[in-house]
């Protein structure tokens, strides 16, 4: 794959069977408009029809009478589409920041959307007051800013009822004017709300928001609200962080998120788990194992008397089956629909099927299909034949397909990948390390390796102590020492490699990463100088000033490095930047709130002060998801940096290192590094 393949990509979410189609949507960028297209498309057999024609088309929805999707022209904000079919469906919002999430009461006919209000006076509300003449924010909270958004206090997000009809006689609903139906504002928390549901019967309206106001001090509990037009009342939860629910029934409701164990802030490791809970009895009960089991974000569904729900494992999302009487049941015990190596990314399923989207090692999007039975004996369901794959979206040329490998380290077994490129070799080899940290690299296609490999560079990734798709007690590791452990795991799995291939030139070795992945580079090349050039991309760089300056900075930093100076000291990439020998490019974007600006301006100065050959570069525009949402011709520019970076630094044979490189702490020798090393 090339920088300008980028165009080629397509991604595939949000399937839904109607009959005897089944929808998805399909999203591609678009270099030539520099914006990304999507629409809806119905598939059935071999027949692929487009469904909806807007610049932008999303999260369909549909019912018995109802059908409902989100829809944008090219720059403009999203609003909620309903009709009798999605085909037939028509603008029923205006809103002026736009609908992010909605939720449809087929049977009652209306709709509970989220949308954000503005303050009076502020984002374009009144055109006669541009955003460098607005009034001051004053800020009384711990969490005011979110990344990719901005200021959130001063257009927090709302709940609204709007009941849904065809367009009559006037003007109301037709397509181009300026009438829609009158919508409700709900009374809801004084916090953002998101995940707007109904219960079976349009019973309960609800969202999940905040447990309790920010008075100034962070906070990460939330729970269920039960939405009324004059009042609203949280369900009384034990201490959680949610991010989805459903309801089974009027008085029960399936709960996707963390347990906040210790405090509040409990948040480093935790296991996103699957919990019952029952407002008759007022009891929560846990379904999935808090060690082992961690559930992907995607919302459950209930089939055969059994959820089915996606969790995250090693190097995958699998889609799986639990019983609704199981009690914290492990990974092991699971009963897996999917395989091993498939991402998914959402599914949708009736008493015969299921369908699911995601990618592949093969292919960066498809559309599979299982058969599912359900059993009248215990009235779970059943895998009635293999996987079928019903649409794949082509790889660019010259795609690869990674070998994984499993590497012994001191917690565990390591899981790892090396990607080559196609012919005899020697390849540079660059290592690439992952954000989060508890996050993960997977068995799927992915673009960035892709790039690489293409160029004529090998790849070694993995998913070192600190990443999700394992334990918590994996996640873990890596609180109070955010670098040597992962350090040791990520250096492990790269010797593996170079000892295990001669077709890897070890005397052409570069390493990158992007946000806890640049932290951890910069952490790497002040203790290992092996490595002839480095990439920091959006790197979390300076603990101290993170706390003030981040989106999540109160709560993350100490949590992860503790409040103690000398253990944020020996954590810092800042404090350890005059140790670095090594050639760094400093990649960054110019609004990123999660690692913001300055973590890229600091370490850039103190690079350059210890004398080390760097650059830095800045992305207008663009905030911490720019290689994976940010504009499409960004990210093309920005693969170009990338390989012309390490094109200056490893396309011949070996460099010879200006004098000083090897100075301020010795040559490492090839091998894992130590904590002692690398808190030096």
């Amino acid at each position: 794959m090339n920088p300008e393949d980028l165009g080629t990509l397509a991604e595939y979410s949000s399937p839904m069977l109607r009959g005897s189609d089944t929808v998805i949507t399909i999203r591609r960028p678009d270099l030539e408009t520099n914006s990304y297209l999507a629409q809806l498309f119905a598939l059935s057999g071999d027949r692929s029809r487009r469904l909806t024609h807007s610049w932008s088309d999303s999260d369909p929805q549909c019912g018995p009478n109802w059908s409902g999707y989100l829809s944008a022209e090219k720059k403009a904000a999203p609003q909620l589409y309903v009709g009798d079919s999605l085909e037939t469906a028509h603008q029923i919002t205006d809103n002026h920041l736009g609908v992010s999430e909605f939720a449809l009461d087929d049977s009652s006919a209306r709709a509970l959307y989220v949308a954000r209000v503005a303050e009076p006076g502020r984002y374009g509300l009144d055109v006669a007051v541009p955003a460098s003449e607005e009034a001051p924010r004053r800020i009384t909270t711990a969490s005011y800013l979110a990344n990719g958004l901005g200021y959130t206090n001063d257009r927090p997000a709302r709940a609204f009822l709007v009941d849904l009809a065809e367009p009559g006689l006037g003007t109301v609903g037709l397509r181009g004017a300026s009438e829609v139906p009158l919508s409700t504002l709900l009374t809801t928390p004084d916090t953002d709300v998101h995940d707007p549901q109904f219960s079976p019967g349009g019973h309960w309206a609800s969202v999940i928001a905040a447990a309790e106001p920010d008075r100034g001090r962070p906070d990460l509990r939330s729970t269920v609200w039960l939405l009324g037009r004059e009042e609203s009342h949280p369900l009384d939860l034990p201490p959680m962080s949610l991010s989805l629910h459903m309801w089974i029934d009027t008085e029960r409701v399936l709960l996707l998120g963390n347990a906040l164990s210790r405090d509040e802030l409990d948040f480093v490791g935790q296991m996103p788990g699957l919990f019952l809970h029952d407002m008759t009895t007022g009891s929560t009960r846990r379904l999935t194992d808090p060690e082992t089991v961690a559930l992907a974000p995607i919302r459950p569904q209930i089939h055969g008397g059994a959820v089915v729900a996606a969790v995250d494992t090693d190097g995958a999302t699998r889609i799986v089956r639990i019983g609704l009487d199981a009690a914290q049941v492990a990974l092991d015990d699971l009963d897996f629909l999917t395989d091993d190596t498939t991402v998914v990314n959402g599914f949708d399923l009736d008493e015969e099927t299921l369908v699911f989207t995601g990618s592949t090692p093969h292919s960066p999007a498809v559309l599979g299909r299982i058969g599912l039975d359900a059993r009248a004996d215990s009235g779970a369901a059943s895998v009635t034949g293999e996987t079928v794959i019903v649409k794949e979206h082509p790889a660019p040329a010259n795609s690869v397909e990674p070998q994984v490998l499993r590497v012994p380290g001191v917690s565990g077994t390591i899981t790892g990948w090396l990607a080559k490129p196609h012919g005899e070799g020697p390849f540079p080899v660059i290592l690439n390390i992952h954000g989060g940290p508890f996050a993960q690299y997977t068995h799927s296609w992915f673009d960035e390796t892709q790039v690489l490999t293409s160029a004529g560079y090998a790849v070694v990734y993995s998913n070192p102590r600190g990443s999700g798709g394992r334990t918590r007690s994996w996640g873990t590791a890596v609180q109070g020492d955010m670098a040597a452990p992962a350090m040791a795991d990520v250096l492990a799995v790269l010797d593996h490699a170079l000892e295990s291939d001669p077709t890897l030139d070890r005397s052409r070795l570069g390493i990158q990463g992007g946000s806890y992945g640049g932290y951890l580079t910069a952490m790497t090349i002040a203790a290992d100088h092996r490595f002839d050039a480095a990439i920091v991309e959006r790197g979390y760089l300076d603990p101290d000033s993170f706390v003030g300056t981040s989106d999540i900075g109160r709560f993350f930093t100490e949590e992860y490095t503790s409040r103690s100076r000398e253990a944020i000291a020996a954590q810092s990439p800042l404090a350890h930047a005059p140790q670095v020998g090594t050639p760094t490019l400093v990649m960054h974007s110019e609004l990123d709130l999660r690692c913001p600006l300055e973590q890229a301006q600091q370490y850039y100065a103190a690079l350059q002060r210890a004398g080390v050959d760097t650059e830095m570069l800045i992305f207008p525009g663009e905030n911490h998801e720019l290689s994976r949402a940010g504009q499409p011709r960004h990210r093309r520019q920005r693969f170009e940096a990338i390989l012309d970076w390490w094109d200056r630094y490893l396309s011949g044979g070996e460099r010879t290192r200006p004098e000083g490189e090897r100075h301020r702490s010795g040559e490492a020798e090839p091998g894992a590094v130590s904590a002692a090393d690398s808190a030096s």
